[in-house]
């Protein structure tokens, strides 16, 4: 007999947790219609061989009271997510007593490592934004519209409510999230509608709003023909300045250039951005890519021609040291400095690449990189179902009732990241240059207080057989040849990241645990927590630690580290998924269903980026949609 899988009749079964409902989730096992979104593309890359040169040991010499060169103090919160203002309803929740619990879950999972958590809200789609005070038409909380003057990035017109704040500010009660909101800019308030959304946004969000993004990617609006083609940066500043003066803005909360593209930030800083709007400023930032997937092809980047510069330290460093001199311009100045919005590739990612654990080893060097060079935050991007490199992405509507979420490799590096810099807010990062600088693994001492708290050791190499190519890292702090005495650690704590492979998208692990397959997470870490301890030598006080390759050891140097960090919680607060409230408990062969495909499969929910497809799809339908195989189930079992 066929297995069966349980369907719920009811189509708003839900969850209490204090005022808030959140929308259940319940998932089955069942095999069912394969989707063509890039959420579930299958490609595998052929990753670069070993180098025949590799080096199985490395010396680290660390010094107590800190070494020459750190970055300057940095929170668990750098590495934050970035949400396209389209589809953010479709992450976070439709209404504020409606949120998405699998979407906590992964919040929380952060903020309990970090001590809180950062978003931005915005993107492409913030520029013509319309926040309509008395509600769409339909009800819905975002409507996206194609238009007739949308540019040749195929970013719809998006009409939000206030219910998208209210989301935002009761997300906030529940996880310690801090947000940046785009504000319309194409039409500098002409309409008074940038006055409202500044209103609105400092209204409903008070002190969890962290600041207003101002302009998104300027220097593509005339390349773009958002605005005119010979759209200049003294245009840009002229227009900023009359924005500015016309907004409801009594402290300094403005974010800005976001400049990406066209024109560099040192330009802007040269031009007098930051003098000229200084009483405004509290963030100077950019927006930035390594590479871009947005024309499709012939024209499109091979991924696999760019594969093994993902898997090397070397490009890490050259895509976020030329931002080092503004960074401390900024700091010079008085502002923090920031990367709004990044990822492993513009419009949408790479399949092979930002899908896979490649990405996580790359975000995980990424993340210290910046904390190293002064950045404040870096932002990862969410698109909508149709991209490759989301931190982790809803199932398909028609799906939802038996899916569940699936978490791209990239969130595991901001679990990572989160635990690494810790909630002190006092981590200085500098980059140990391994192994005479190697672009195969990368390695970051991270100090508190003067103190060595932790180490982050990263091995890109992909092996021919098992166990081949990973390398030990051998450290002391102080002692040896350095005249110092020793303190080194009679012990030492460290967690494993790791996969089969680099370009694997399932088996991933941090710790041991792990959100399993694709579209079967709720948000939540399934496993046992494995912290492995290793004992120091206490003759010469060194301590060796395996770095295994493919994979992250983060090493934790004092208990205070590991305690300020989170990592020894196997479990933090979740918001639970699996609870029905149906009357009826219909059944269904697992055959009928796999071959339902609910609303055809045909309706992916879209990017905003650059080139991506579906960009302007409304997203009109309820997540509770089920398909019309399972309706004649039901139907049945009525009569």
């Amino acid at each position: 007999m066929l297995p069966r899988i349980l369907l719920s009749l009811s189509l708003a079964t839900s969850t209490v947790l204090g005022q808030v409902t959140v929308y259940t989730s319940a998932t089955g096992t069942a095999a069912v219609a394969q989707y063509t979104v890039a959420s579930t593309d299958q490609t595998v890359l052929v990753p670069p061989a070993p180098p025949a040169d590799f080096n199985p040991n490395t010396f680290i010499q660390l010094y107590d009271g800190g070494m020459t060169g750190m970055g300057n103090p940095v929170g668990g919160t750098l590495l934050g997510f970035s949400i396209e203002l389209s589809v953010a309803a479709m992450l976070m929740g439709d209404k504020p007593e409606v949120l998405r619990p699998e979407f906590l879950n992964y919040c929380a999972i952060l903020a309990s490592r970090a001590g809180g958590l950062t978003i931005r809200v915005g993107g492409n789609s913030q520029d013509r934004a319309t926040l309509n005070l008395e509600g769409n038409p339909n009800g819905r909380t975002i409507e996206k519209y194609k238009g007739n003057t949308a540019a040749p990035t195929e970013t719809p017109e998006v009409h939000f409510t206030l219910d998208l704040l209210r989301v935002m500010a009761e997300i906030s009660k529940h996880v310690n999230v801090r947000w940046f909101f785009g504000i319309p800019f194409l039409r500098t308030n002409s309409d008074d509608n940038a006055s409202v959304v500044v209103q609105q946004a400092m209204s409903i969000l008070g002190d969890r709003l962290l600041g207003l993004q101002l302009a998104n990617e300027p220097d593509l609006y005339g390349k773009h023909l958002k605005k005119w083609p010979e759209y200049s940066i003294t245009d840009f500043l002229n227009e900023t300045n009359y924005m500015i003066g016309d907004l409801p803005i009594q402290q300094p909360n403005i974010v800005g250039p976001s400049v990406c593209c066209e024109w560099t930030i040192d330009q802007l800083l040269d031009a007098g951005y930051m003098d000229q709007f200084t009483n405004q400023l509290k963030f100077v930032d950019v927006m930035h890519y390594p590479h871009h997937n947005c024309y499709g092809p012939p024209n499109n980047q091979d991924p696999q021609e760019l594969y093994p510069g993902y898997l090397n330290h070397h490009e890490v460093v050259a895509l976020a040291s030329p931002y080092f001199p503004a960074a401390n311009r900024a700091l010079a100045g008085g502002k923090k400095f920031m990367m709004m919005e990044t990822n492993t590739a513009s419009c949408g990612g790479f399949p092979g690449i930002s899908d896979s654990f490649t990405s996580a080893l790359w975000a995980v060097d990424y993340a210290m990189q910046m904390a190293y060079g002064n950045f404040t935050y870096g932002l990862l991007h969410f698109g909508g179902q149709n991209v490759y490199y989301n931190p982790f992405t809803p199932p398909p509507t028609n799906m939802t009732r038996i899916r569940g979420w699936n978490t791209g490799a990239i969130f595991y590096a901001q679990i990572v990241a989160a635990e690494a810099l810790g909630s002190t807010d006092n981590a200085r990062v500098i980059d140990l240059q391994l192994d005479n600088n190697s672009q195969h693994r990368a390695g970051y001492a991270i100090y508190e207080n003067g103190v060595a708290s932790r180490l982050v050791l990263v091995n890109y190499v992909q092996p021919t057989s098992p166990g081949a190519n990973d390398y030990t890292a051998t450290f002391a702090i102080g002692g040896a040849q350095t005249g110092l005495p020793s303190v080194s650690p009679t012990s030492v704590k460290v967690k494993y990241l790791v996969a089969p492979s680099v370009g694997s998208k399932d088996g991933i692990t941090w710790a041991g645990q792990t959100f399993g397959p694709q579209f079967m997470s709720d948000g939540r870490l399934q496993g046992d927590l494995q912290i492995e301890t290793v004992q120091c030598n206490g003759a010469d006080g060194t301590c060796s630690i395996r770095v295994p390759g493919p994979g992250v050891a983060l090493v934790f140097l004092n208990d205070a580290a590991l305690k300020s960090s989170g990592a020894e919680v196997s479990q933090v607060q979740t918001f639970a998924t699996t609870t029905t409230t149906g009357r009826v408990i219909p059944t269904m062969d697992q055959a009928e269903l796999m071959s339902s495909n609910g609303r055809n499969g045909k309706t992916p929910i879209g990017s905003t980026s650059e080139g991506s497809a579906n960009g302007a799809q409304a997203l009109g339908v309820a997540s509770w949609l089920v398909s019309a195989a399972t309706v004649a189930v039901l139907a049945k079992l009525l009569l």
